[in-house]
């Protein structure tokens, strides 16, 4: 079994213990399954999702304009980090900046 189908047979599981309306031990009992090991596959896929939501993408466009007078652009992050630039850096430096976050 590939990860991919690990992943989906213990989702799977957890799914059925859900529904099933019994505690997670008597659940593992019934259904022959090493209660440290349910605990285990939860944690692990748990982290997984955490790091998902982490990795998530947010779209950022750059409208090109002739600017008269360089100004100070303000990029915030969703954990608070913060990056000024001049308004009349390249769109190359400012994406390769960008790819580096």
């Amino acid at each position: 079994m590939n990860k991919q189908q690990k992943i989906k047979h213990w989702q799977g599981i957890f799914e059925q213990q859900k529904s099933s309306g019994l505690a997670i031990i008597q659940f593992c009992r019934d259904n022959n399954i090493n209660a440290s090991t349910f605990y285990v596959w939860r944690k692990r896929l748990s982290d997984e999702t955490i790091r998902v939501k982490k990795q998530q993408v947010i779209p950022f466009v750059i409208h090109e304009q002739a600017f008269t007078h360089p100004s100070i652009i303000k990029l915030t992050t969703l954990n608070g980090y913060q990056i000024d630039f001049e308004s009349t850096l390249a769109h190359q430096a400012l994406a390769k900046l960008l790819s580096v976050l």
